[in-house]
């Protein structure tokens, strides 16, 4: 005698390509969530890259205009540069005018309290410097001594990559202006700016505007 035939045990195809969709279903889900949060988290540090590099922008300009000092300085041939504080976003130097988009001084000063911890460095605390634009990148320049000298080369930063339609306004009294050129001995020469006005344009955050007083800002008050 024959026993009752058995059937082995097993999944039929059908329930193996039902499975293996649901599967391909849960991991293109998966997948898509994944690549979400990547995406996000890279535009977040993007993002934050930006609102960085216009803190440091703040801080740097801050700095710079808080400090100003109403010093003239020496070139290297050791002639004496008149010029105290000069800003134009078209260019600093009217001697040296700049085409659109090239890069232009756009302001130039002589600052106090660069720190010099015990004397380290044979320098001062007071510093040199010019800020660059040329028509999207803002650079800062900074010279070693208040005083060009041959063998001492200035060292240069680039503060913001993007920064569109950037302007300049001078609070001179109580007049905003859009340059200003402040001479030592010149008897037309306008007095010290009380505060400078910068805006721009920063990629993913809009305009942008920081408002800086100089020591002036506390004499006039």
């Amino acid at each position: 005698m024959t026993g009752p035939v058995r059937r082995d045990s097993g999944f039929t195809l059908t329930e193996v390509l039902v499975a293996v969709a649901i599967f391909a279903l849960i991991s293109t889900a998966a997948l898509g969530l994944l690549t979400t949060a990547v995406r996000s988290r890279d535009v977040h540090a993007e993002q934050l890259e930006r609102i960085e590099a216009v803190q440091r922008a703040r801080v740097l300009l801050r700095d710079d205009i808080g400090q100003l000092v109403m010093r003239p300085f020496r070139t290297e041939e050791g002639v004496v540069d008149g010029r105290v504080f000069s800003g134009d976003v078209s260019g600093a130097d009217p001697l040296e005018p700049a085409q659109p988009g090239e890069p232009r001084e756009i302001l130039v000063l002589t600052r106090s309290g660069w720190a010099n911890p015990g004397g380290a460095q044979p320098r001062s605390t007071l510093q040199r410097v010019a800020w660059i634009y040329d028509g999207t990148t803002l650079k800062r320049r900074a010279w070693t001594y208040p005083d060009a000298a041959r063998d001492a080369e200035p060292t240069t930063m680039t503060v913001l990559e993007t920064a569109r339609d950037l302007r300049l306004e001078f609070l001179v009294g109580n007049v905003w202006r859009p340059d200003i050129l402040v001479s030592s001995g010149g008897e037309n020469s306008p007095a010290p700016p009380r505060g400078v006005r910068v805006r721009y344009v920063a990629p993913g955050l809009g305009e942008i505007e920081h408002v800086l007083l100089s020591p002036a800002a506390d004499i006039a008050a």
